[in-house]
């Protein structure tokens, strides 16, 4: 245990020594316009829950905006279609995206920073919140995800290089 100890910390030194200087580093003051969002994907209130799905899984999301004349008017996420549309007997192909959404949804704005919106999911209980620009026009939206990933870019060295098996291993089962 001790020499896998003893080598496990040498390789810490020499990562260390040999790390480059940060140049650009990540900041919670950087605003959302700073991260690789999803993209943006739109629907109207009128449309069938069963073309909401469609649109979700083919463009890989886990939320769509509900838009009216070009103004944002809410948010149906993944969390919506399971708690208000699954299991209660719907006709999927006639209940729309109006009757299921969250109407007039929280926002942010592209020069919001990362730190504002990760304070306003947390809060909240969100996982997506819309970005919106001028009259309230849908921009995009940003999810825990994106930011997670955004920090992971700037850290993908020290991910990557963690120890295949931890030195300390957990003294009980995770849950009790």
């Amino acid at each position: 245990m001790t020499e896998e100890l003893d080598d496990e910390l040498q390789q810490m030194d020499e990562r260390e020594e040999d790390a480059p200087t940060l140049v650009a580093a990540v900041h919670l003051d950087d605003p959302l316009s700073a991260l690789g969002l999803q993209p943006l994907t739109l629907v109207n209130r009128a449309t069938p829950i069963k073309d909401v799905v469609a649109l979700m899984m083919k463009n890989h999301v886990g939320c769509v905006l509900v838009e009216d004349g070009g103004r944002l008017v809410g948010i149906l996420t993944e969390r919506d279609l399971i708690r208000r549309v699954m299991g209660r007997g719907l006709d999927h192909s006639k209940a729309t995206a109006g009757e299921h959404m969250t109407a007039n949804p929280d926002v942010l704005r592209m020069d919001d920073s990362i730190a504002h919106a990760l304070n306003h999911m947390y809060d909240r209980g969100y996982r997506h919140i819309p970005i919106v620009g001028d009259k309230r026009k849908p921009e995009g939206f940003v999810s825990m995800r994106d930011i997670v990933n955004h920090l992971a870019l700037f850290y993908q060295k020290e991910i990557l290089n963690l120890p295949p098996r931890p030195v300390r291993e957990a003294s009980e089962r995770e849950g009790g």
